[in-house]
């Protein structure tokens, strides 16, 4: 029993692995971090591989640990700076058509760095990590109609903001 269910964790592991690592660049900004925020979520689902098998959702459990990791890597850093609230006023319609990953990281950063930590981490959720809403309400832990509130009240003050510097 043990085996398979350590096998179906490889699966799904190897199945997400590309957004998971996506996701938690666009939390951490560190290559150093995501490796070891990644890593410390690969060792509690292994330590415990049973957990795996009561969980429902075993796609939103891996990204509630990896959520966890990142908000843990956050806190030990003290010296991360957010980004400054006037980081739209420097955009300008080049920035919104990025040519390669590193381009593409720093526009929505900058984007999701207007808004407040809730809505932004269920944008990162829904779009890099391709999750349903039901999974991002499970990983925030929050009932489904806010998940989808947080979600639909950050694009709304991106487009504002994108309209009123004249770029949407």
């Amino acid at each position: 029993m043990m085996a398979k269910t350590t096998q179906l964790i490889f699966e799904l592991l190897d199945t997400e692995k590309d957004r998971l690592f996506q996701y938690a660049s666009y939390r951490l900004h560190n290559i150093s971090d995501v490796e070891d925020a990644l890593q410390n979520m690969y060792v509690k689902i292994l330590e415990n591989p049973g957990r795996f098998d009561s969980v429902v959702n075993r796609r939103a459990y891996l990204y509630r640990i990896l959520t966890n990791e990142c908000t843990d890597q956050l806190r030990r850093k003290a010296n991360v700076d957010p980004l400054p609230h006037d980081s739209m006023a420097t955009l300008d319609i080049v920035s919104l058509q990025p040519e390669n990953f590193d381009e593409e990281f720093e526009m929505v950063n900058r984007l999701l760095g207007i808004l407040p930590a809730e809505q932004s981490e269920a944008i990162r959720l829904r779009h890099h990590s391709n999750l349903s809403f039901r999974e991002i309400a499970d990983i925030m832990d929050v009932p489904l109609p806010t998940a989808q509130a947080r979600y639909r009240y950050g694009i709304e003050k991106i487009r504002y903001s994108l309209k009123k510097l004249n770029l949407l």
